[in-house]
């Protein structure tokens, strides 16, 4: 039997004073040696290998010994390095040694940590050369980038290969690398939508424009949803008028997908795109469009005005909106000393109506108290007749009936030179109101809102001796074609801007902003398109021009507001327009500057335009740009809304109090409806700031953020607020400037019936256009009260309603919420109080005066029987109906006594259905989910309940209970409406 001997196992190298003695030799194959022994042992021995780092660097640069030698040594000092905690010094000799080639997927903590540095590196440097606003990472500038290029590239093709393709994407795409995301999406299209929210984070526009044409190039012909967006958000309208074509000629299911994406559409605001689909979608259909059923219906959908009058159909029929807030207000301005003489406080209280009835055309509280509403005088009228604009908003078909009496007559070409440079107060308010009817929803009527432009452009024309009337007018133009980009309007507005009238010139400035909004006019990119392109970019050169030769500060804010409009959406494009605004030497064009970059970056987050806003907040020598700067923040982060509170929680404690208004009023904006305990406690210190204007803005941030909340919210702690409210307007020793917060404030916390909130972003992911440019107007309250109208565009209502093929809503269709209802429920209605009667107090009878009264009656007993007999009887009734009221009064304590015992409280449910239409607010929807075993169902299931939801029928034979969608009528309730149609025949003759 042969014994097998075992080879001894080498022991651990214990120093490695011996190889590095010999690193020292002048032979290259002992340095060799010595640098092959250490790559073994350093990993153990890298303390003592760390005093030779000089020796191994300088032999890995030397290009005398061989390249094996010097790759060695890189090697070798590339580990040293990163035991010492390095990586980016140890990436640079690794990739010289090429160290990290050979393999990318092993798990040694080594190339881990290298790999992982290698992607930082190349990422900031990719960043570096396509955003040019990335600043690299220390000691990584002098990385060689061919071979850091390639090892990235080799780590990316390896994780496609090891089914990692999404991690793969992801970081392509951090990387800026659009011929690596092409590749992996042509091979993996299924994440094609994956792709799109990392997208949304990438701030540079034409590399998100470029990748956007690659996903669609490599989308398949399923992926409709997918189809839409990307178009969308490419600005492509004619691919999406495409797939609704196709859509809507296949089956009835895919047409009911095609209506599904025209309510997106619509959702997103942009008015010009939507428009330019629907003509588009009509010229697809040929002749057919006027006959097809599927196409009329999409048309009615896009520019049929069928969203605004389901907005204007749900906000009247669900209206939850509180008649005694007015009441009460009313009775508290009139009380003496509350302010009822103060025009400002009577403005604000009008404005509070206007609010809390926005878009539910009730307006029976003004109808009346007529008496309070004429108190109003001069701007404050114009103010009051165009509230009636926002309480009407969107009720286009009554819009002429309603506003007859204030609307000043027709001009004709005789008339035009007649009008009265005088008063016009109540027209000029009317014709902002037509205004603000047809353009508060980016779905109305496009014929409509038309017919209305070409209106009130006559009026325009026809009124620049008034500048009361050239004001509403202007505004009004500005509304009816926004985003229409028309060189004619917009050189009839200019016309108004010349006549150096300081009103009517801030109102032309505005209204051109509008008209041109989103457009990127005076941009080198801009959006225009090619006809009359040059005239419009010599237009806004002039606008420039103008505003630095006026001598009028409303003109200029008028021209700053305008620009900063035209540039909403345009991102980097708009860095040479706001960087020559923001070093301009006036303050009010530098304000509007604040305007450009928040409306320019509006929910994208960008750290350029956050670190440009917080730098001019805390710099700049006037107060207004410092003011306007710090709102921007909430436009800009509007998508994060958690960031703001953050980010301005050291402004709210600054010196200067227009930056802490202006922080209680980005908190206010960004958090709208949310609840936010955080931002409340953070708002509430300001509720008591020495500053009347900073208490008008904390109470109007936090009735922003109280939005549509319940009694149950921040631990009841809203009921407090909105007896604060009460209180500050009832108080005599506030200043006008604080009640007026608290007056907007109770209008601001129950807007549009208690069914609306301010919403910036559609459901898709897209800025609302007509929601941006609403707030931004809306601010400008802060120096012209009549901008506070503008608040109704940024008002969105929060419902959820389920349509069947014909635009009908079944009303049996129901949604599963799993909530107790006393989360999402109304707040409860305010109870007049009732004066309680004084109770009479019987009289004490006295023992002696029973006494008297009995010996007197034996005495008349004794005179006569007659008498007697007619005493005892008058005694008994009286007895008699003593008896009986006691008995009643004992029965009445008894009820007392019963109600006062407290009821057993029921269990609130956990959860419970919600009927259709309902409000559903955006946090609700998150615990709210389809019932999918009901006879409708949604056609997208996989969304949440939120909106506009299109539903399939699962039994179309049997009949339903079915509510049509009808704008209401200026006619009082309770009048019989008109009969079916019918046929009549005439009774045969006998």
């Amino acid at each position: 039997m042969t014994t097998a001997v075992l080879a001894p196992t080498p022991l651990p190298v214990a120093t490695a004073s011996g190889w590095l003695a010999l690193l020292q030799e002048p032979d290259l194959a002992l340095q060799s040696h010595a640098l092959t022994k250490l790559l073994a042992c350093v990993d153990t021995l890298w303390h003592e290998v760390a005093e030779a780092l000089p020796d191994l660097e300088a032999m890995a640069e030397n290009e005398e010994i061989p390249v094996a030698t010097r790759q060695t040594a890189a090697a070798v000092a590339s580990r040293v390095f990163f035991h010492l905690g390095e990586p980016h010094q140890a990436l640079r000799l690794a990739l010289e040694a090429g160290d990290l080639q050979v393999d990318v997927q092993s798990n040694d903590p080594y190339r881990k940590r290298l790999l992982s540095a290698a992607l930082d590196a190349y990422i900031a440097h990719r960043r570096q050369v396509v955003d040019e606003q990335i600043t690299p990472p220390e000691d990584s500038t002098n990385l060689p980038i061919p071979p850091l290029q390639a090892l990235v590239h080799k780590l990316l093709d390896a994780s496609c290969q090891s089914g990692h393709a999404a991690d793969a994407l992801g970081i392509a795409l951090e990387a800026r690398e659009e011929d690596q995301v092409r590749s992996i999406l042509q091979t993996n299209p299924h994440l094609c939508g994956d792709a799109l929210k990392p997208l949304a984070l990438v701030s540079n526009k034409a590399f998100r424009s470029n990748v956007l044409t690659v996903i669609s190039a490599c989308l398949k012909p399923e992926q409709i949803d997918l189809r839409v967006l990307v178009h969308q958000l490419l600005n492509q309208p004619e691919p999406v008028a495409t797939v609704l074509s196709s859509l809507l000629k296949a089956s009835e299911e895919e047409s009911l997908l095609a209506y599904q994406v025209c309510f997106d559409l619509i959702d997103s605001g942009d008015q010009a795109f939507v428009q330019t689909v629907a003509t588009a979608l009509a010229t697809s259909f040929g002749e057919e469009a006027v006959t097809n059923t599927c196409c009329l219906q999409a048309q009615r959908i896009l520019v049929g005005g069928f969203s605004s009058e389901l907005t204007l159909s749900f906000l009247h029929k669900q209206s939850n909106a509180d008649r005694l807030i007015m009441e009460q207000l009313k009775k508290g301005l009139e009380e003496r000393g509350s302010g009822g003489r103060n025009s400002i406080l009577h403005n604000a209280a009008v404005m509070t109506h206007a609010y809390l009835y926005a878009g539910t055309t009730n307006d029976s509280f003004l109808r009346d108290y007529l008496d309070w509403m004429k108190k109003a005088s001069n701007w404050a009228k114009f103010s009051a007749t165009a509230s009636l604009g926002v309480v009407h908003a969107g009720h286009i078909t009554e819009a002429m009936n309603l506003l007859a009496p204030y609307l000043p007559e027709s001009p004709t070409e005789a008339e035009s030179a007649v009008v009265s440079p005088t008063g016009g107060y109540a027209e000029g308010g009317s014709l902002f109101a037509l205004g603000l009817i047809h353009g508060s929803h980016a779905g109305s009527s496009a014929q409509k809102r038309t017919e209305t432009c070409d209106l009130l452009r006559t009026h325009l024309r026809s009124s620049h001796a008034n500048e009361v009337m050239s004001h509403g007018a202007a505004l009004g133009v500005g509304l009816t074609s926004m985003g229409s980009a028309d060189l004619t309007v917009v050189n009839e507005l200019k016309e108004l801007l010349y006549t150096d009238s300081a009103v009517a010139g801030e109102a032309a400035g505005m209204a051109m902003g509008m008209v041109l909004v989103g457009s990127g006019a005076g941009n080198t990119h801009n959006n225009l398109a090619p006809e009359g392109k040059e005239e419009l970019m010599e237009i806004v050169t002039e606008l420039k021009n103008y505003a630095r030769e006026t001598a009028h500060e409303k003109i200029i804010r008028g021209i700053a507001m305008g620009l900063a409009l035209m540039q909403f959406g345009q991102e980097e494009n708009a860095d040479a327009v706001i960087e020559e605004l923001r070093s301009d030497r006036d303050p009010i064009m530098r304000y509007g500057a604040q305007y450009a970059l928040a409306l320019a970056y509006c929910g994208t987050g960008s750290n350029k335009a956050i670190r440009i806003l917080l730098h001019t907040a805390v710099s700049d020598v006037s107060d207004d740009v410092r003011m306007a700067a710090v709102i921007g923040l909430a436009f800009v982060l509007y998508k994060t809304p958690e960031r703001v509170p953050q980010l301005v929680k050291l402004l709210l404690e600054s010196f200067n109090p227009h930056v802490r208004y202006a922080s209680c009023m980005a908190v206010g904006i960004a958090m709208s409806g949310s609840g936010d305990s955080a931002s409340i406690a953070l708002l509430e210190p300001m509720l008591d700031d020495m500053t009347d204007y900073v208490r008008q803005g904390a109470l109007m941030g936090t009735a922003m953020i109280y939005m549509q909340q319940s009694d149950t919210c921040n631990g009841k702690k809203i009921r407090t607020f909105r007896e604060r409210l009460s209180s500050i307007v009832k108080e005599k020793h506030q200043s006008t400037l604080t009640k007026m917060g608290a007056i907007m404030s109770k209008g601001i916390i129950d807007a549009g019936g208690r069914n609306c909130s301010i919403v910036l972003g559609s459901r898709n992911g897209f800025t609302k256009m007509t929601s941006a440019v609403g707030l931004a107007m809306w601010l400008q309250h802060w120096h012209w009260y009549p901008m506070m109208h503008m608040f109704s565009l940024a008002l969105a209502p929060s419902y959820t309603i389920g349509l069947n093929k014909d635009l009908k809503y079944p009303k049996g269709f129901e949604i599963q919420c799993n909530s107790k209802p006393s989360v999402f429920a109304y707040p409860k209605k305010l109870e007049e109080k009732k004066e309680e009667k004084k109770k009479r107090v019987e009289t004490v009878t006295l023992s002696t005066t029973a006494k008297s009264k009995a010996r007197q009656a034996r005495k008349k007993a004794k005179e006569g029987g007659e008498s007697i007999k007619m005493d005892v009887d008058e005694k008994e009734m009286k007895e008699e109906e003593e008896a009986a009221a006691v008995a009643e009064a004992e029965a009445k304590a008894k009820e007392e006594e019963s109600e006062k015992k407290p009821k057993k409280r029921e269990p609130e449910p956990t959860s419970f259905r919600v009927k259709n239409p309902a409000r559903i607010t955006k946090a609700q929807s998150k615990v709210c989910v389809f019932d999918l075993d009901q006879r409708y169902r949604p056609i997208r299931h996989e969304e949440k309940p939120f909106g506009v939801v299109i539903l399939t029928d699962s039994t179309p034979e049997q009949e339903d209970d079915l509510g049509a969608i009808k704008a209401p009528s200026l006619e009082p309730e309770g009048e019989c409406a008109p009969p079916e149609p019918f046929e009549w025949t005439a009774p045969a003759e006998e």
